[in-house]
């Protein structure tokens, strides 16, 4: 894949589109092992406190389901930045790791883009749009693939259950088009959903497992494969008992978190709608000068930014109060203002 770029399936509304990642994007090869980067969070060392984290733990598997070999606890990694996981293979093979299992730790990272890279040099990546597209906890990143104008959406992964994922799988293959500006045919955002192999969300304690294509097994009709099996790596040793909370209390234990944080952004791509009117979003308080519009994210409700005819029932920008019948809604200022823009 070594061509300049590496094109990567994402998605635009509600179709497939491509984002392609420039060389600097990834690691060099190395002999025997496979070499990850996870791009988290936000744009700036600390920008948010609670986006930068634990790098996860990660297992890899060749094609036909083989465990090739497991990294776990590798370290922090600051918001705004690639963390780099180095996982070397059983033996000393150079097999191709196709299958990844990311299995989160204590601190939550709220996870924009993963690429690969094979002993052989093959490169491969992911965009966490799709998390969001696929029904998990995420919010707006203002991290950009590098080389382009791209800035995916983050999606959040947590081992403590403040928010339901605790891991995804990836079968990076069926992320990269096979042929220059081409999408796969056949192929729509329902199957890499739900298919499995593709992109599975974990919900369960310290996951070990993937599913993954039976090789050889196809549906006669389309030449599609159909057939998956489970193939499970080593556990990672003694866990502590996750708390079990609904789906709508994980939420918003997750934007508890982030009570005393605002995003002041100017980006017509981040519609503060968009994040305010999702059941899934989590993190920080987020006003848009774009489209002058604020999501208070503990309860999710949207309202306009004060200006000359507008005064109440409105965000202030100059005070970044909420005035609600004359009254700011907080007793006291964020603690933590990050401001995004161009």
């Amino acid at each position: 894949m070594a061509t300049g770029v590496v094109e990567v399936l994402g998605v635009i509304g509600t179709l497939l589109g491509i984002v392609q990642f420039g060389m600097d994007n990834f690691e060099s090869p190395e002999t025997a092992k496979s070499i990850l980067k996870v791009g988290v969070g936000l744009d700036y060392d600390g920008g948010l406190t609670n986006a930068g984290g634990d790098l996860p733990d990660v297992r890899l598997f060749n094609e036909g389901g083989d465990f090739l070999g497991m990294t776990v606890d590798p370290g922090k990694v600051k918001s705004g930045s690639g963390g780099v996981v180095e996982v070397p293979h059983d033996s000393d093979n150079g097999q191709q790791a196709t299958y990844a299992l990311l299995s989160a730790n204590t601190d939550a990272i709220c996870v924009a883009y993963v690429t690969i890279t094979w002993p052989d040099g093959n490169e491969y990546g992911w965009v966490g749009d799709w998390g969001q597209q696929c029904g998990a906890t995420w919010y707006y990143s203002h991290l950009y693939v590098s080389g382009t104008q791209a800035q995916p959406k983050c999606m959040w992964i947590d081992k403590n259950g403040d928010q339901p994922q605790t891991g995804f799988q990836l079968h990076f293959p069926e992320w990269v088009t096979e042929q220059p500006g081409v999408l796969p045919e056949g192929k729509d955002i329902n199957y890499f959903c739900n298919a499995g192999p593709p992109f599975k969300i974990r919900t369960d304690k310290d996951p070990n497992d993937i599913t993954y294509w039976v090789l050889n097994k196809r549906d006669e009709d389309n030449n599609k494969r159909s057939d998956t099996a489970q193939s499970y790596g080593p556990t990672k040793g003694p866990t502590f008992p996750r708390r079990h909370l609904n789906a709508r209390n994980q939420t918003m234990s997750m934007n508890a978190r982030f009570v005393e944080q605002l995003v002041m952004d100017n980006s017509t791509e981040h519609v503060t709608a968009e994040l305010c009117e999702s059941e899934n979003s989590a993190g920080p308080d987020f006003v848009n000068l774009a489209d002058g519009q604020f999501c208070r994210m503990s309860d999710k409700t949207l309202w306009p930014i004060c200006d000359n005819d507008t005064t109440d029932g409105c965000f202030d920008l100059e005070e970044q109060q909420l005035v609600i019948n004359g009254v700011v809604q907080r007793t006291k200022k964020y603690n933590k203002v990050m401001t995004w823009g161009r």
